[in-house]
């Protein structure tokens, strides 16, 4: 921990964010976070049961090989253990587009999709309110906006849709949830903690780029903490008092390691899941079990995307610089956002970038309406579709064949989304591609023209990343990277400063991620067959709210 300790001790004077950690660590490890009603009983006991397992960055595959081969003994007891045969593991969730951390918790705790939960990206502009939104920022270092989601609740305030603990609580107000450490928790009774992983997740960025230099356990070290430190803190309270009705757990690690093992994201989490979390598991298990948590509640494991290994390096990370999307703007005679959290409310930009992995979104002004060149534009009104969102798509379409604007940008995109603007009241139009010449393609015909076998229901993913209440968060223009399109690494490109692994896109890679649903009292097959039918011919995210809802609402009787 003295690393941990150095890093974090640096960071914290460095960014001035010294008051509000104070703030964490005097709270202790739980923060109550809803005033129960007058009358409320301290749980609900006959109600069922339910616990979401939630790991970041496993893909689906990589899990459940684990799982069958016998390497994740305690994580097999959790989800009623004689072989498995109480946990269905389905075979078809996908994640949400891009494939990225902040939309897919959103969209799994929400039951909706990025363009009416209001969260498209890890980092978003809001254009009625100028303000760019980033619960977990990748175009800038800044570790204050990830340190609000826990002192000031930075997630419950950008979520514009219900939440699965609200919901539930309308339905038994007396039930108890429980939340640890996932930045999502609006309505939940606690949220635990462990001051220390508070402060390191916060800083997680910060982290990443610090440790990028390291390598093998040296570097993943401080991710176990994290993850060790969460189990302990529920285990601790679990050890007297009224068990929780509703209960998540939420383990980062997984993915703060993929981001930067150099021995790649594959071993990388295989490694870690069977050495870290697995191990880190067993109290817990053992303490559930002693409480009686495991009799008969309902054990839901997901995960919010996958993981491609892409090269450490500036030529395939596309940055912020003029080389790079930022600068096909510049050249373009826009006055491009600074790339940080905030700016000063008279800064005259005109162009936005957010990045996400292998997408990256663009926001245009309509430039006709902006006063003069050191006045601010008119942000709520939409870009013109010919002069502004047409012509710039062209500046990415011709640079990306010749790398005329941004020579950094040549030769890495894979796809460049475009659609109409409407005003922000109205409900968005799907995206097209754009074909060059101020032409497009719907997402399918394009794809018949160009197949693309390792993408994965395209173009109803976008769809719900862009159509709805707020579909414009996801901008005019949307940049798809080569990236899951491309086999080799040294061939792969990401909006992100050097990683050893990003995920984003539409690919297998990034998109298969695991749902398990288990019962000691219920048959797999029995549970698979409640589950197919709630996931539909749309298995996507947001269905887990479903799930959840429905277990909580009896939705499977009992294997005779």
């Amino acid at each position: 921990m003295q690393r941990l300790a150095f890093v974090l001790a640096f960071f914290v004077v460095g960014c001035g964010s010294a008051m509000k950690v104070g703030t964490l660590v005097a709270a202790g490890d739980s923060l109550t976070e809803r005033t129960r009603p007058p009358g409320t009983a301290p749980s609900s006991p006959a109600s069922p049961q339910v616990m979401l397992l939630a790991f970041d960055g496993v893909s689906r595959d990589l899990l459940y090989d684990l799982l069958r081969a016998g390497k994740l003994p305690n994580l097999t007891a959790l989800l009623g253990g004689d072989g498995l045969a109480h946990a269905h593991l389905n075979e078809h969730l996908l994640s949400n587009l891009p494939s990225t951390t902040m939309p897919a918790w959103t969209s799994t705790l929400t039951g909706v999709g990025a363009a009416e939960h209001g969260v498209p990206n890890n980092e978003f502009f809001v254009r009625e309110t100028k303000r760019f939104e980033a619960p977990a920022p990748v175009s800038f270092a800044d570790a204050t906006p990830t340190l609000d989601l826990y002192t000031d609740g930075y997630m419950s305030k950008l979520v514009t849709a219900p939440g699965v603990y609200e919901r539930i609580h309308v339905e038994d107000p007396n039930a108890l949830v429980w939340v640890v450490m996932h930045p999502f928790f609006r309505d939940a009774d606690t949220l635990l903690l462990a001051k220390r992983i508070v402060i390191a997740k916060a800083f997680e960025g910060f982290l990443e780029k610090e440790l990028s230099h390291g390598s093998g356990k040296s570097a993943r070290r401080v991710y176990e903490e994290l993850d060790k430190a969460a189990i302990e803190s529920l285990v601790s309270h679990l050890e007297r008092g009224p068990v929780p009705d509703m209960l998540t757990l939420y383990l980062s690690g997984t993915d703060l390691y993929a981001h930067v093992a150099e021995e790649g994201p594959d071993e990388a989490r295989q490694a870690y899941l069977t050495e870290v979390i697995d191990p880190a598991m067993a109290p817990l298990v053992a303490r559930m079990r002693a409480r009686g948590m495991l009799d008969n509640r309902w054990i839901v494991v997901t995960a919010d995307h996958g993981h491609t290994q892409v090269v450490h390096d500036e030529a395939h990370a596309i940055g912020t610089g003029d080389e790079d999307a930022p600068g096909v703007l510049q050249k373009l005679g826009y006055k491009v956002r600074p790339h940080t959290w905030k700016v000063d409310a008279a800064d005259p930009f005109n162009a936005v970038v957010a990045y996400g992995g292998a997408m990256g979104f663009v926001y245009l002004a309509d430039r006709s309406k902006c006063p003069g060149e050191k006045e601010p534009c008119a942000w709520a009104d939409p870009p013109r579709y010919h002069d502004d969102v047409l012509l710039v798509a062209e500046g990415y379409y011709q640079n990306n064949e010749d790398g005329s604007l941004a020579p950094g940008m040549k030769g890495a995109l894979d796809m460049i989304f475009v659609r109409e603007p409407r005003p922000v009241a109205e409900v968005d139009l799907p995206f097209d591609v754009y074909v060059g010449d101020g032409k497009t393609l719907p997402i399918d015909d394009y794809l018949k023209l160009h197949p693309h076998p390792t993408y994965v229901d395209l173009a109803k993913r976008m769809h719900e990343l862009a159509v709805g209440s707020h579909g414009e968060r996801a901008g005019d223009i949307l940049l798809l990277a080569h990236n899951g399109d491309r086999d080799r690494p040294e061939d792969r490109f990401y909006f992100a400063a050097p990683y050893r692994s990003w995920h984003g896109s539409p690919s297998k890679l990034d998109s298969e991620i695991p749902l398990i649903v288990a019962n000691p009292r219920h048959k797999a097959a029995a549970i698979g067959s409640w589950v197919s039918q709630v996931l539909g011919d749309r298995p996507y995210q947001r269905k887990v709210s479903d799930i959840i809802l429905g277990l909580r609402k009896r939705g499977i009787q009992p294997t005779p």
